[in-house]
C-alpha cells in the first residue's frame, strides 16, 4: 500500500476573514516508507478542521485514498498553524456479478 504525507496551512479566507481555509503546502504529498509519523486519530481534530478536511478529501482527486491519521504539525521555521495528514491508497474490492448465464452453467455443471 502506498502512503503519502500532506501538510496544510491554516489561514483566513481573503473573501471572508471570519472563515478559516486550509491551503496545501505540498499538493502531491510526500511518499512515506514504513509506518510514517505518529499522529493522533483525525477524530481528535477540532470539528471545524474535521469538517474542512472531509470536504477536501471527498473530492474526486482523492478517490481511492483513506485518511490514516491527522494532527497539528509544528514547523519552527515558519509562522502559522499547520496540520499533517497521512493518506493511504486503498484498493476497491471488485464486486462479483453473477449473470443468469453463469448461474445456468453452474447448475448444469453440478455446482450449487
Amino acid at each position: 500500500m502506498s502512503r503519502r504525507l500532506l501538510i496544510f496551512q491554516e489561514g483566513r479566507n481573503p473573501q471572508n476573514p471570519a472563515e478559516q481555509v486550509y491551503l496545501p503546502v505540498n499538493k502531491l504529498g510526500l511518499p512515506i516508507c514504513g509506518d510514517g509519523p505518529d499522529l493522533p486519530s483525525i477524530l481528535e481534530l477540532p470539528l471545524r478542521t474535521l469538517r474542512v478536511f472531509t470536504e477536501i478529501f471527498n473530492q474526486p482527486k482523492y478517490k481511492g485514498w483513506a485518511i490514516l491519521s491527522a494532527g497539528p504539525y509544528h514547523d519552527t521555521s515558519e509562522e502559522g498553524k499547520y496540520y499533517a495528514v497521512v493518506l493511504e491508497q486503498v484498493r476497491e474490492q471488485p464486486v462479483l456479478q453473477t449473470t443468469t448465464q453463469d448461474a445456468m452453467a453452474a447448475r448444469f455443471m453440478g455446482s450449487p
